[in-house]
C-alpha cells in the first residue's frame, strides 16, 4: 500500500445545454470501522517513524560497551577522557527491552528507524581541533568496516533478530540506516590491526593519550604520501577514491566528490568488476570465514541477478542478505544525492525481492503475512516537499527538511515556521495524499541539523497531525537536551534522558504524555496522515482568547473509512466550539480522545474543553460511519431533487476550489462511480442532460 488517493483534474467546462432527466440509483448506508491500526492493516501513508541512534538509546548489556578495545588504554583499562563522541553503551538488548515494555506503542509509533548496525571501524578518528579535540568513534553507524557482521558494541546477531522480532510482535516496522556512498575513515588502530597504510614510530603514545590527541599529532603519525602498495591493502583502488598514495583523487561534485569534503568516496559509478576489498580479505581470512562468505556472496549475486561484481553490487548483495535473513522492512538511505539514482533503484529491487523471500521462507513468523512492499526513504540534504525522479528510482519517500534547523542548528523553530498551519496542512494533503507515487517523511529534529525545543507541546500537535509520514527524533518527546560539544553534530546526540522519564521529572513527563496522546490518536486514525484535509472554524467562548486551528480529515479507500476533527493551538483550559457541519451530522456522539469526554453535535456544532495544551482530538464514538446518499439520485449534488446543469456546475466549482462539498455531496458527485470526483463526472451529467449516451 504505497499511496492513498488520485489527483483531481482542475478543469472547468461549461456546456450550455439545459434539459431534465433523472437516474434512479440509491446507495445503501455503509459502516466500516476496520481502521488500519493493526499490523496487517499498516500503511506507510500514515507512518510515525521513531529515529534513534542505538548507541545513545538504552544500554541493556554493559559487557559489550568496550568491544574491539574501544575506549580502553593500551593496558586494557577503561580510559578517562571526553566521551562525547565515543561509544556510550546503547545496544540492541536495551532497545528490545524498550520495545517489549511498550514504550513505542504508547507513543503511537509504528516504525523504528535504527542507525547502522553492521561492524564499524574499530579505532577512533579526531573530532575538533586544538584544545577542544576529542576521540571520535563510529558510534553513529556511518563509518562501515565490514557490512557482513553485526558491530559487537550493538550486540550479537541473535540480539539483532530478537529486536526485529520484538518490534514485529508489537506491529512495528523496522527501518535500518544504510550507506552506499562511503566507508569509515582510515584510523591508526585499524591500520595497525589490519596492516594497511604507513604508520610512523611512536604512534601508540599519541593514539592512547586520549586527552592530548588532536588533528596535528594524530595525523602526524600517518604517512599519507608514500607506501602506495601498503595503502592498497585498505579498500583498494577499484573500490575507493581518496587523497592518499595509490588511490585516485579525481572526484568532483555530489556524485564523485568527497562527501563533506573529507570522507573516502566509494566508486559507486564504476561498472568495472572487482575482487573483494583487501581489508575484508585480510579480516575474513583471520576470522576463518573467507571461503564461506565468498560462497554466500556468489550465491547472492546469482539469486538476485546482480550481474557484474562491481563495487556497488557488492554492497547491494550484502544489504539484501540482511533483509532476507531477518525480515527488515525498509531502509533509510544516507547521502542519497551522493550516489547515482540507478544504484538506489537496484538496491530497492534486490531488497524488495529479499523481503518477499523472507516472508516465503518464514511463513509462521510475525510479519510474514504483511502485504506492503519493502520501503525506502532517502536523505537528500535540504530537500523540501517536491516530487522528482527519486520516486521512479527506488524511493517511496524522501525526507522533508522544510521544518528542520540548518546544518549549524540555526532556525530551530520547527513547525512554528508554518505561519498558517491550516494552509500548510491543505498543501501537504493535496500534494501527498492525492498522488499514489509520492510521500515525504517530515521531521523537526535530527542527528545532523539539531534539536527543536521551542514549545514542544505545539510542535508535537503540529507535527504529528501533519499529512504524510512524520519522524520523531529520539528525545523529542521528552525534551532531551543538548550535550556540551564544540562540534554541532555531537551536541544533538546526548544519551536518551531515561532518568528524567523514570523520575517523572516535570521537564519530560508532561511533554511525553502530550506526545503519547497525539501520537496514539494519529496511529489509531489513518485519516490523520493519509486523508483529505478540510479547514474548519472554531471559537473560544471568551473574547480575546485564541480560537484555535480546526480541521477535519477523511479517509475512504480499500474498504476502510475514517474521519476525525482536530483543534490545535487553542486557548488553554477554555470551552472551544467547533463547526462540524458537513463533517458529522447533528445527533452524532463524538469523543475528545485527549480527555475522554464526549459531546453530541447540535446545530452543526460541538463544544469541548481545550485542556492545558489547547489540543482537541475528536473521533466518532463507535467509529466513523461512511455517509449514505439516502434517497437522493446519483448526480443530484445540490440535493434539490433534480438532476440538471446546476449539479454539473457545482462539481466544476468544487474542482476549482470555489465550493466545498460535504461527504454526502461528494458521494453524489461521483456520477461515473469510479471513486473520484473530477470533470468526467460533470461531463457525464451534462451528456445525460443533453440526451447523449
Amino acid at each position: 500500500m504505497r499511496r492513498i488517493t488520485k489527483a483531481l483534474c482542475l478543469v472547468l467546462t461549461l456546456i450550455m445545454v439545459m434539459s431534465m432527466g433523472a437516474v434512479a440509483l440509491t446507495a445503501n448506508a455503509e459502516s466500516n470501522n476496520a481502521l488500519p491500526t493493526s499490523a496487517s492493516d499498516f500503511t506507510w501513508d500514515n507512518a510515525t517513524v521513531y529515529f534513534l541512534l542505538t548507541d545513545r538509546f538504552a544500554n541493556g548489556d554493559e559487557s559489550n560497551d568496550h568491544s574491539y578495545n574501544r575506549g580502553l588504554d593500551k593496558d586494557g583499562n577503561v580510559a578517562d577522557y571526553n566521551t562525547v563522541a565515543s561509544f556510550q553503551g546503547g545496544d540492541f538488548k536495551g532497545l528490545t527491552e524498550k520495545i517489549e515494555e511498550g514504550y513505542f506503542n504508547d507513543l503511537g509509533v509504528n516504525a523504528i528507524w535504527v542507525s547502522g548496525w553492521y561492524e564499524q571501524i574499530h579505532g577512533y578518528t579526531v573530532g575538533g581541533d586544538g584544545k577542544n579535540s576529542f576521540a571520535h568513534y563510529a558510534y553513529h553507524g556511518y563509518y562501515a568496516l565490514d557490512y557482513t557482521e553485526i558491530d559487537k558494541n550493538f550486540g550479537t546477531e541473535e540480539e539483532f533478530k530478537a529486536m526485529i522480532d520484538a518490534a514485529h510482535e508489537k506491529g512495528i516496522r523496522v527501518v535500518m540506516d544504510v550507506v552506499l556512498n562511503h566507508p569509515g575513515y582510515n584510523n591508526i588502530y585499524d591500520m595497525n590491526e589490519y596492516g594497511y597504510g604507513v604508520l610512523k614510530e611512536g604512534w601508540e603514545d599519541v593514539y592512547y593519550d586520549f586527552n592530548k590527541v588532536n588533528q596535528t599529532n594524530y595525523h602526524g603519525k600517518i604517512d599519507y604520501n608514500t607506501g602506495a602498495d601498503i595503502w592498497l591493502n585498505w579498500w583498494g583502488k577499484d573500490w575507493l577514491r581518496a587523497g592518499i598514495a595509490g588511490y585516485d583523487n579525481d572526484g568532483v561534485g555530489d556524485l564523485t566528490g568527497s562527501c563533506g569534503g573529507m570522507l573516502p568516496d566509494f566508486k559507486t559509478e564504476s561498472q568495472k568488476a572487482t575482487e573483494l576489498p583487501p581489508i575484508l580479505q585480510t579480516k575474513w581470512t583471520r576470522e576463518g570465514t573467507l571461503e564461506e562468505k565468498t560462497a554466500e556472496l556468489d550465491a547472492t549475486f546469482e539469486k538476485y541477478n546482480l550481474g557484474e561484481k562491481t563495487m556497488r553490487n557488492h554492497l547491494i548483495a550484502w544489504y539484501a542478505q540482511w533483509v532476507e535473513e531477518y525480515g527488515i522492512d525498509g531502509f533509510r538511505c544516507d547521502t542519497a544525492k551522493h550516489v547515482e539514482k540507478d544504484a538506489w533503484k537496484a538496491l530497492d529491487e534486490a531488497c524488495t525481492k529479499a523481503l518477499e523471500n523472507w516472508r516465503t521462507e518464514n511463513p509462521d513468523a510475525v510479519g510474514a503475512d504483511w502485504d506492503e512492499e519493502f520501503w525506502m526513504t532517502g536523505e537528500h540534504f535540504g530537500m523540501n516537499l517536491i516530487e522528482n525522479d527519486y520516486y521512479t528510482n527506488g524511493f517511496d519517500s524522501m525526507i522533508n527538511f522544510a521544518f528542520s534547523p540548518s546544518a549549524s542548528g540555526t532556525g530551530d523553530t520547527g513547525m512554528l515556521k508554518a505561519r498558517d498551519i491550516n494552509k500548510t496542512y491543505q498543501t501537504y494533503a493535496d500534494t501527498i495524499n492525492k498522488n499514489d507515487n509520492f510521500n515525504a517523511l517530515t521531521y523537526i529534529s535530527s542527528h545532523d541539523t539539531g534539536l527543536v525545543r521551542k514549545d514542544l507541546f505545539y510542535q508535537a500537535s503540529a507535527l504529528l497531525l501533519l499529512p504524510g509520514g512524520v519522524q520523531i527524533f529520539y528525545g523529542d518527546e521528552s525534551n532531551r537536551e543538548y550535550v556540551d560539544c564544540t562540534i554541532h553534530d555531537h551536541e544533538n546526540r546526548s544519551f536518551m534522558n531515561w532518568d528524567w522519564i523514570e523520575d517523572n521529572t516535570a521537564a519530560s513527563a508532561e511533554y511525553l504524555e502530550h506526545w503519547q496522546k497525539v501520537g496514539t490518536f494519529r496511529n489509531n486514525h489513518v485519516a490523520v496522515g493519509a486523508g483529505s484535509h478540510k479547514a474548519l472554524t472554531s471559537t473560544a467562548d471568551n473574547e480575546g482568547s485564541k480560537d484555535g486551528i480546526a480541521f477535519a480529515r477523511t479517509y475512504d479507500r480499500n474498504d476502510v473509512y475514517d474521519k476525525v476533527v482536530c483543534v490545535i493551538d487553542a486557548e488553554q483550559n477554555w470551552d472551544i466550539t467547533i463547526n462540524v457541519a458537513g463533517v458529522f451530522p447533528n445527533g452524532t456522539e463524538l469523543m475528545n480522545t485527549y480527555t475522554g469526554k464526549t459531546a453530541v453535535v447540535e446545530n452543526g456544532e460541538v463544544t469541548f474543553y481545550s485542556g492545558d495544551q489547547g489540543t482537541i482530538l475528536i473521533e466518532q464514538v463507535g467509529g466513523a460511519v461512511k455517509p449514505s446518499t439516502g434517497d437522493y439520485e446519483l448526480g443530484d449534488v445540490n440535493m434539490d431533487g433534480k438532476l440538471n446543469i446546476r449539479d454539473a456546475t457545482l462539481i466544476q466549482k468544487s474542482i476549482a476550489k470555489m465550493e466545498t462539498l460535504d461527504d454526502i455531496q461528494t458521494l453524489l458527485a461521483d456520477y461515473n462511480s469510479d471513486g473520484k470526483v473530477n470533470v468526467k463526472d460533470a461531463t457525464a451529467i451534462q451528456k445525460f442532460i443533453a440526451g447523449i449516451k
